[in-house]
């Protein structure tokens, strides 16, 4: 699926021309980011419910929380709280625009909140062997 902006590919495919890639790959967050940086990407931004704590260095990495009460807890390590939207506080456009400003913020050279907190020394992981819990 092309757009004038992006192209969107399976992990397993190359972007057929020059453009913004947006990946889709498993769910397992350490497996799937570690697939995506080898691919070459140069920023991570994924949603989490439960909060993954997901550094993945050398890349940036940006957590987007679902839902208020665990983005209260781990606001330390969470990018932006995309719950206010199920609260009614923001619409999802506007979610989407703060979305899109913190990206480009980030791959401009704003740390995220992972890097600030040095997180992401152990999230090498080309397959996990065993029970995924």
């Amino acid at each position: 699926m092309t757009s004038s902006r992006a192209t969107w590919c399976i992990a397993t495919t190359w972007p057929s021309r020059r453009s913004t890639a947006l990946i889709a790959t498993p769910g397992y967050d350490p497996v799937s980011i570690t697939g995506q940086i080898a691919g070459g990407v140069n920023l991570i931004s994924f949603t989490t419910g439960r909060g993954s704590m997901c550094g993945a260095k050398p890349t940036p990495s940006l957590k987007l929380a679902t839902n208020t009460p665990m983005y209260e807890r781990l606001r330390d390590d969470m990018g932006l709280n995309c719950g206010e939207i199920l609260e009614g506080k923001c619409d999802i456009e506007t979610m989407g625009q703060r979305i899109f400003e913190l990206m480009l913020a980030t791959a401009s050279g704003q740390r995220s909140k992972s890097e600030l907190l040095g997180l992401g020394d152990n999230e090498f992981v080309p397959w996990h062997i065993g029970i995924l819990s």
